[in-house]
């Protein structure tokens, strides 16, 4: 799966109104495009009661952080050397992300924790934390 992937799902399951919107963003962080106002469109609420900018500007860099503390900061350096010439801390949504069984279980954890330093409440980065848990499960499961 790839973090692209991933973060389709959890947008798709929580908000899929702001499934076109993610795709902005995905083009913006793969380097091939400018999202227009993807930096600063924060305007309106959704369903879940959760920001717009939550569910696509922020679900990358949960996942990276996800990522790099379930994979360990080795594995995650060995991901961002791709593309150090093009954004110094991002891993790009195209990356393939492999996790063992224990590592998803662990991932769940990891994701409210970093969902919550970037600002989500408990309820939110849980929400969040369920979404990609089940989307790699299920992964898992295939």
């Amino acid at each position: 799966m790839t973090i692209a992937d991933l973060a389709r799902h959890v947008v798709g399951k929580i908000e899929p109104a702001q499934l076109d919107y993610l795709d902005l963003v995905t083009v913006d962080r793969e380097g091939r495009g400018t999202a227009p106002g993807s930096r600063n469109w924060t305007g309106g609420t959704v369903g879940s009661g959760v920001q717009p900018w939550v569910l696509a500007d922020l679900v990358y860099p949960l996942l990276a952080g996800t990522f790099a503390q379930v994979l360990g900061a080795t594995a995650f350096a060995r991901l961002q050397r791709r593309r150090w010439w093009r954004r110094k801390r991002e891993v790009p949504p195209s990356t393939r992300i492999f996790l063992t069984p224990e590592q998803v279980e662990r991932a769940r954890t990891a994701c409210i924790e970093h969902g919550m330093t970037l600002g989500l409440s408990e309820a939110e980065a849980t929400m969040l934390a369920d979404a990609v848990h089940g989307a790699l499960q299920r992964t898992g499961d295939e």
